[in-house]
Order: C-alpha cells, then sequence, then structure tokens
C-alpha cells in the first residue's frame, strides 16, 4: 500500500513538473509576442514633412500592421460606411467619409466643405491646400474636434487621393502636417502597390460582407450657413 502511495505522489510531482515547463514555454512564447508588438512604440518621422502623397510617406499598406494599436494616434478610414461594410476594413481604424461628410465637389446640405479649384493657375489642383471652403460657420470648429491638433493622425483612403486632400485640408488650417500620415491605399492597388485588402499576409484586416447594401444618412445637426 505505501509503495503504491509513493508511486503515486512521484507521478504528481512528474507530471506537476512537466505542467511547470509548458507554463514556462507558453509564458516565453507570449513574452516574445508581446516583445514584437511593443518594440515599435512611435510612427516614422516623416522624410519630407509637409508632404501629403502616399508615394511619399513612411506608411504605406506593406508596413501599416506593424504601427497599428499605438497610443496618442488616431487610425482614421475615410471610405464611405458602405465601403466598409462591403470591403472590410482594418482593426483600429475608425471610419470617417470623406466625400458628402467633409467635403464634396458642389455645396451640398451637411457636407463640411466644398473642394473648389483655388485659381487659374497651371500649377493649381483640385485638392491643393487652398482650394478648401467652408459651408459653415462651424466647419472649422468640428474640424478641429474630429481631429485633433496636438496627436498624430494616420490616413487612409480607396487609393490614397482621399487621404492626400484630407492632409490638405487640415493643413489649410493651420494643422502641422509632419503629424499627418497618408497610409495609401485600401482597396485600389496604385502602380508596384498592393491594396491593403488585396494583400496575403495582412494581419488586421476585418472581412466584408458584400451580401447586402448599406445605406447610411448623416447630419452634423443645426449649422450656420456660410453665403457666398
Amino acid at each position: 500500500m505505501k509503495r503504491y502511495f509513493i508511486i503515486f505522489i512521484t507521478l504528481i510531482l512528474f507530471c506537476s513538473s512537466c505542467f511547470n515547463n509548458v507554463i514556462n514555454e507558453e509564458t516565453i512564447e507570449k513574452d516574445e509576442v508581446t516583445q514584437e508588438i511593443i518594440s515599435i512604440t512611435s510612427l516614422p518621422e516623416k522624410e519630407i514633412p509637409d508632404s501629403p502623397l502616399a508615394n511619399e510617406s513612411p506608411l504605406s499598406a506593406d508596413n501599416i500592421d506593424d504601427y497599428l494599436f499605438l497610443e496618442d494616434v488616431l487610425y482614421i478610414d475615410l471610405r464611405s460606411f458602405s465601403q466598409q461594410q462591403s470591403e472590410g476594413s482594418i482593426a483600429g481604424f475608425k471610419v470617417i467619409p470623406f466625400y458628402e461628410v467633409i467635403v464634396w465637389w458642389e455645396k451640398q446640405d451637411n457636407v463640411l466643405f466644398t473642394m473648389s479649384k483655388p485659381n487659374d493657375n497651371y500649377d493649381s489642383y483640385l485638392g491643393d491646400v487652398g482650394s478648401f471652403i467652408p459651408n459653415y460657420e462651424e466647419s472649422i470648429q468640428i474640424l478641429e474636434n474630429i481631429f485633433p491638433r496636438d496627436k498624430q493622425i494616420v490616413f487612409i483612403s480607396t487609393a490614397g487621393v482621399e487621404a492626400a486632400y484630407m492632409i490638405n485640408l487640415l493643413t489649410q488650417y493651420g494643422y502641422d502636417a509632419s503629424l499627418l500620415y497618408n497610409a495609401g491605399t485600401f482597396t485600389n492597388g496604385i502602380g508596384n502597390t498592393t491594396a491593403y485588402m488585396n494583400k496575403e499576409d495582412h494581419k488586421y484586416y476585418i472581412k466584408g460582407d458584400s451580401s447586402y447594401e448599406l445605406e447610411v444618412t448623416f447630419n452634423w445637426g443645426e449649422l450656420t450657413p456660410i453665403n457666398p
């Protein structure tokens, strides 16, 4: 009887040792993963601080996964809600549609700004700094409420164009362009750039659902129109 008891105790100690080894191995693996995640603690500096362009940005669909979930950084997806629903999105990004919510080509109700070519110069383009006209007295204040001036903001859009326009809009109203990042294309790849949704190794892609259509209306509430 004593012999069986000793054998039983030995088995318990042996299993306990195995269990501790498993815990230690899992802890090491978790620590390694955690270390990999927290090894990047800030966004890279922009080589051309004032540039809004995707092809001059240190962030892109190729590396954005490495720079997600950073403290004090805002991640904004400028596509429409219906695009997010059907095409998918990136974890951590908030959708604030650029067109028909922030900006439109002509004056529309509830759209904060109208985009118009600033002048007739050959080098002047639609979407440049200076081409955004506020539609309401509250437009700039709302812009500041959505996009704090003292934070780094990462934008992604359909093909990187709306992100460039958004950075130009904020720059027009005194934002520091070095804090504003164009992470490029979510939907449509440009040149050698693969769109984020089409990458095979995207880590934080949230799959879309095209089995239904989404229609969203947006209203800022009572605003004071600026008459031309």
